[in-house]
């Protein structure tokens, strides 16, 4: 959240700028590539979680 309110660069002043200037397609790609981006994060961690199981 406080990407959103203080970002001067990144996704979250994409997305906040694109809001401000009523440019719908720039929000929607900033969500996607957040959403692209967290579900590839969850990916990693799920996969490193599985290696630190298997090894106990």
């Amino acid at each position: 959240m406080g990407e959103f309110l203080v970002s001067k660069e990144g996704l979250g002043y994409l997305i906040m700028y694109g809001s401000q200037v009523f440019n719908l397609n720039l929000v929607i790609s900033g969500i996607i590539i957040l959403m692209i981006v967290s579900y590839l994060m969850y990916l990693f961690v799920n996969y490193i979680e599985k290696l630190l199981i298997k090894n106990k």
